[in-house]
């Protein structure tokens, strides 16, 4: 594979320089180019304040951004990009400028140097028509702001050569983006479905069916999200919604044309008024009108372009998460709906525009949406969580799917081994807490079990199979994440890897395996320490304690497993004399006296944060399971699980998680 050191970005615009700012910050040498040196002028001083931001917000040293800056080189002299790797092309949109400039870079650049169009507006294939190396362009479609937002829409044209866009791929999401591919259409995947979801909004404002601040209120409620419409406009600028609106239609059609209302209101070139309570017309506030209109065009739209091809149901809900905040995307938004609810609202307002009823998912029925994939390699099957930006959490739809893959996988006599991997920055960081509080909230701590059986009869399966199973802890392994490496034979560790058992600090124990093969594997004190203080474990220490068998270099690609070798078993039973010593007959006492043991009072302040019940809960099931054979250990978890997650302190440890609160716990 290619490497990426050296990048250009060309365009030093808001766009530009932030696209620079995220290259920066993940240490590569940028060029920034542009036409004067006034542009330039003003994108450094965009990159300076938005690292001075960065410092502010503590993300950031002083030594830090000097560093950062020093890797940024200006210049109006694209001669100076024949050398770089990559170039980002993020110039305004105009189809015979970007023409022009690539034909310029074209003769410039080395020939294996990827050219890559921030275009919104334009069709891949067009900007690179006319070129004579076509295959090596492609789009790279940013999401503001570049250097903090995590999407990236990856574009191939039609004569881009297939491996370079899995490369780039690759590059990207070990940039930390999260990057989705879609077909060379208009709009592409995210902008297809959001762009008239801001111009129904404006629809629905001209016909009087809501205020301003009443569409953005209702818009905010059914979507989850922080701002409305009218709020995102102005934000990111009315304009740039007309402008998108006529991209759209000068290839979609007249119901992708921007609102008359719109255009007037850039003609004005005003903000749009969010505080003014007027109802145009002299109209009736008509909330369920207007949510049936926001959601017939957000989720209307989203299923033609999957009807298309354009991108897959999966993609684009992640597109929607990642790039836009949205908590659900439209698919998973549909589900909870009711399809056959949504189907009538989008014929209902399709029908105005005589366009049809996309055939997915209205005619072809519902969608699932894989967020546990499965790749095989030669002889090595993969199993990928594609949950990045909820941090591939453990839920009952997560479960049931990864049960479904490695099932797939084992029964498959071509794969002799199966990794399992995680996209973005978690292998698996845990169960899904929203899960656990919703069923306590419902009083149906039987679910809870449920899910939990059925993990445990997973992670089962894992451990008993005849297939080498090898988690690939490239990120965070917290929890249930952890749980279910320790039931794979092989753990490997990368640069990026956390481990931690944090169970007995949000209320509840580990319960898929964590309080009885993390004894079986590192021995009773060792367990203990781990689960009883929830520290957490960089790969060094994670293989000094015997939990990993090796440390690698991040893989790329996935592909690449397939020429890992498995390594001599390193993990199990290493001395640890001192944690032996302070831990091995630590029963979860938070008294004073206790605590101040020699072998504990390094460990005090950790430990008087637990929860009580949990803590003695989960040092008792360690002591008690060492008795047992494994299943009939691993059923005292589950038989424990009732009493732990009716208690006060679950439910307030566990809402802790999400809201970003220090739990007092009272012991109830």
């Amino acid at each position: 594979m290619r490497e990426f050191r050296t990048v250009a970005v060309v365009g030093a615009g808001t766009m530009g320089a932030a696209i620079a700012q995220h290259f920066l910050m993940k240490g590569l040498i940028v060029r920034l180019a542009d036409l004067n040196q006034a542009g330039l002028a003003r994108g450094e001083g965009l990159v300076a304040t938005s690292l001075d931001e960065a410092v502010a917000r503590r993300l950031l040293d002083a030594e830090g951004r000097a560093a950062t800056l020093s890797r940024l080189h200006p210049t109006t002299d694209l001669a100076e990009l024949a050398d770089v790797d990559l170039v980002v092309e993020a110039v305004f949109e105009d189809l015979e400028v970007k023409r022009a400039l690539f034909a310029k870079l074209e003769a410039i650049v080395r020939p294996d140097c990827v050219l890559a169009t921030n275009t919104s507006s334009f069709r891949v294939g067009d900007v690179a028509a006319g070129l004579t190396h076509p295959g090596r362009v492609l789009g790279t479609h940013y999401f503001y702001h570049a250097a903090k937002n995590k999407l990236v829409e990856l574009i191939a044209g039609d004569r881009t050569d297939p491996e370079l866009l899995a490369e780039v791929e690759a590059f990207y999401a070990g940039l930390g983006k999260t990057p989705i591919r879609t077909a060379d259409a208009p709009g592409f995947a995210v902008n297809r479905f959001f762009v008239p979801w801001l111009n129904e909004a404006v629809r629905v404002y001209a016909e009087g069916l809501g205020s301003i601040p009443t569409i953005d209120a209702v818009a905010c409620e059914v979507f989850g999200v922080g701002m409305g419409p009218f709020a995102l406009m102005n934000a990111t600028g009315v304009p740039i919604a007309q402008h998108a609106a006529e991209g759209l239609a000068a290839k979609l059609g007249p119901f992708y044309a921007p609102a008359p209302r719109l255009v007037e209101q850039v003609a004005a070139r005003q903000d749009w008024n969010l505080d003014d309570t007027t109802v145009v017309h002299g109209g009736q506030q008509q909330p369920e009108a207007i949510r049936q209109r926001l959601l017939a065009a957000a989720l209307g739209c989203a299923a033609a372009l999957v009807s298309e091809g354009v991108c897959s149901a999966t993609d684009t809900d992640l597109g929607a998460r990642s790039g836009l905040r949205w908590p659900r995307g439209p698919f998973e938004l549909m589900a909870a709906i009711g399809q056959d609810a949504v189907a009538a609202m989008v014929a209902d307002l399709f029908g105005r525009y005589a366009l049809a009823l996309p055939a997915v998912p209205f005619a072809s029925g519902p969608i699932a949406l894989d967020w546990v994939q499965s790749e095989v390699h030669g002889d090595c099957g993969v199993i990928v969580f594609n949950l990045p930006d909820r941090m591939n959490a453990l839920g009952e739809t997560v479960m049931a799917q990864f049960d479904a893959a490695w099932s797939k996988l084992d029964a498959d006599p071509a794969v002799q081994r199966v990794f399992v991997c995680g996209r973005g920055k978690a292998f698996v960081a845990g169960a899904d807490i929203k899960f656990f509080l919703d069923a306590i909230d419902a009083h149906d701590l039987d679910r809870i079990h449920a899910f939990t059986v059925r993990g445990q009869q997973t992670l089962n399966k894992i451990a008993a199979s005849a297939k080498p199973s090898v988690a690939l802890l490239d990120g965070l392994a917290f929890g249930g994440g952890l749980e279910l490496a320790l039931a794979c034979r092989y753990r490997l560790g990368t640069r990026n890897t956390l481990l931690a058992l944090p169970e007995t600090g949000i209320g509840i124990y580990p319960g898929l395996g964590g309080t009885q093969r993390s004894a079986r594997l590192l021995g009773v004190g060792v367990a203990k320490s781990l689960v009883a203080t929830g520290r957490r474990l960089d790969a060094a220490k994670a293989l000094e304690l015997g939990l990993i068998d090796a440390v690698i270099e991040v893989p790329r690609r996935f592909a690449e497993l397939a020429q890992v070798p498995l390594p001599t078993p390193q993990s199990g039973r290493k001395p640890q004399p001192e944690l032996e010593a302070a831990f091995a007959d630590y029963h979860g006492e938070l008294d004073a006296a206790t605590l101040a043991q020699p072998g504990l009072a390094p460990f005090a302040r950790e430990l008087a944060r637990k929860a009580p019940i949990a803590l003695a809960t989960a040092m008792r099931l360690i002591d008690q399971g060492q008795a047992l054979e494994l299943d009939a250990a691993l059923q005292l978890e589950l038989d424990g699980l009732h009493a732990i997650f009716a208690t006060r302190d679950a439910r307030l440890g566990l809402a802790s998680v999400l809201d970003g609160s220090r739990p007092s716990y009272t012991g109830h």
